[in-house]
């Protein structure tokens, strides 16, 4: 499961040897507001969503009901391309302002662990069980995480995850 911890920036200013910004010549920057940082996350995430799908549709045509061979076949590349994004993911700094959103992509996260999970256990016990996971897994875009992931400004994309 990917765990999504919030994390905060911390700035450290250098002084001059005169303790001043003026001394140098140097303007400080002002920190962008709290919506802007949430922006930018959002659109960080969002960027890294849309190359996951890019990269799972490359490797299965984007199917979402494929058969077991070819699960079977694709598991680990799949296995790596998830573990990659899981990665990219948590090195994407949260902003304070957007934990409540980072959370909601966290529990859309954990359900789509489950759902792989289950596919996985399935395939493991025969066509008949896979076919039966593949059909259960329709029913999953109801999901409430999906629609929390969605209001808090997540790509479609994400889905891919």
């Amino acid at each position: 499961m990917c765990a999504i911890a919030a994390s905060s920036c911390v700035l450290v200013a250098a002084c001059s040897s005169a303790g001043h910004p003026a001394a140098t010549g140097a303007v400080p920057k002002s920190s962008p507001s709290s919506s802007d940082a949430v922006q930018q996350y959002l659109n960080k995430v969002n960027d890294l969503c849309d190359g996951l799908e890019q990269k799972i549709t490359a490797l299965n045509g984007g199917q979402f009901d494929i058969p077991l061979k070819d699960f079977l076949a694709q598991l680990p590349q799949h296995t790596k391309l998830r573990d990659d994004f899981d990665r990219q993911l948590a090195a994407i700094p949260v902003p304070p302002a957007a934990a409540a959103k980072a959370q909601a992509l966290a529990a859309y996260i954990a359900f789509a662990n489950k759902l792989d999970a289950a596919r996985l256990r399935a395939a493991r016990q025969g066509a008949a069980a896979y076919k039966r996971e593949i059909d259960a897994e329709k029913s999953a875009a109801s999901d409430p995480s999906i629609a929390a992931r969605d209001a808090a400004g997540f790509s479609q994309s994400c889905n891919a995850r």
